[in-house]
């Protein structure tokens, strides 16, 4: 096979940004997708509207769903509510939204070989070797984009991080008095999820229902699923489609993210946000980090360092303080829910995170700037981690 500036492993928001950009730039570039495209993948589908800001064409037509009512509920019920008069986040199948990033990525100059596995990887101090179904192709680079199992973290990454919360997902179709429930809205539940939290997303006819819990209650899943249908009104007996998958949820920011002249991106870097389960918008800026990176860094001195920087300066700290959130709203999942009951500002704060206007730290310090003291230092403690900063602390009244 040919010789290519860049091999990306998988074709995926990261890996087909991350070939849009470099095959702009100039580069020769072989994007690997194990699967024919268009392709199922199991994905709830909701994009927060910030990722607007870094995708290359209009989204319009990809949209099933416009979201702009976002309800918590605990256990099924006592639902809260924030309504918005514009979306703050959209629905997709993901066949579509990576096909459509693919297509872009070839437009290009990139090289698709799609249906075609990367058995295995190598690399050298000059050179990445792939095995591509028996064939080896040669790159200066490599990018790993393969998800949360892939090749490249297994064979080049040992200290890669392990997925932390496992899920269930079922597409149901939808009567017209739950298209009408769900119409412009998501749900999300907390309390009977053991470390995570259930969800139902509205995609036209069909909704995406599903529960994410910690590994280590990966046998408790299947009961968990149960419970939020029977309390959330929906029923899993005609399901369409139900998969299983591991959810890369942030958890170490201390990981390798480069390794001589190989990179990870989005959910193989365990870049997916810990109170959401958002990934495609962490994998869309990493794969626009790491392209930049090669396009600069690497095509002049070969040296990928400081793609661990920028992820480290850009994205890490948004994950981190989201994490901390997530950690005390499952937690100490009754005690967030009276947050959320008592403080209805805190959906509007939320919802300038979903739009790109605010950031994840902003939003932390708001939460705990508006909330009583005492509650903070008991959300220090419920949520394991001992009384929160002093900074935070102080902010209660």
């Amino acid at each position: 096979m040919a010789r290519y500036d860049t091999i990306i492993v998988g074709g995926g928001p990261a890996g087909a940004t991350a070939a849009l950009m470099l095959a702009k730039g100039g580069a020769r570039v072989l994007l690997a997708e194990r699967r024919k495209m268009p392709r199922y993948k199991p994905c709830g589908g909701c994009l927060s509207r910030r990722v607007e800001r870094l995708l290359p064409f209009d989204l319009g037509r990809l949209v099933e769903e416009r979201i702009t009512n976002l309800t918590f509920t605990w256990r099924g019920r006592d639902p809260v509510e924030g309504t918005f008069s514009e979306p703050m986040a959209y629905m997709i199948w993901r066949n579509k939204f990576d096909q459509a990033l693919c297509e872009r990525a070839v437009e290009a100059g990139a090289v698709l070989q799609d249906g075609r596995a990367v058995r295995s990887v190598t690399a050298s101090a000059n050179h990445v070797d792939v095995d591509l179904d028996g064939q080896t192709a040669t790159a200066d680079f490599l990018i790993g984009a393969d998800g949360v199992c892939g090749v490249v973290a297994r064979d080049l990454f040992p200290d890669r991080a392990q997925p932390g919360l496992v899920a269930l997902n079922a597409e149901l179709p939808l009567t017209r008095a739950g298209e009408a429930a769900l119409k412009g809205r998501v749900i999300l539940d907390a309390g009977q999820v053991p470390g995570g939290y259930g969800w139902a997303f509205p995609k036209g006819g069909v909704a995406s229902v599903g529960v994410a819990v910690e590994r280590k209650a990966a046998r408790r899943l299947l009961s968990c699923f149960t419970a939020f249908l029977g309390s959330s009104g929906l029923s899993g007996g005609g399901a369409i489609r139900t998969t299983g998958a591991l959810i890369p949820i942030h958890r170490d920011g201390n990981r390798s993210l480069s390794r001589g002249r190989a990179l990870l991106t989005g959910d193989a870097a365990s870049l997916v946000d810990p109170l959401l389960g958002e990934g495609i918008y962490y994998a869309i800026q990493s794969g626009q980090m790491a392209a930049e990176t090669i396009l600069t860094d690497g095509s002049r001195h070969g040296d990928l360092s400081s793609y661990q920087a920028a992820v480290s300066r850009m994205i890490i700290p948004e994950l981190e303080a989201a994490g901390r959130l997530s950690r005390t709203a499952h937690r100490a999942s009754w005690l967030w829910f009276q947050v959320l009951k008592r403080r209805r500002v805190v959906m509007d704060l939320y919802k300038k995170v979903l739009m790109g206007e605010a950031s994840y730290r902003w939003f932390e310090d708001q939460v705990w700037a508006g909330t009583p003291r005492f509650v903070v230092a008991l959300f220090g403690l419920w949520a394991g981690r001992g009384a929160l900063s002093d900074r935070r602390q102080g902010a209660g009244s």
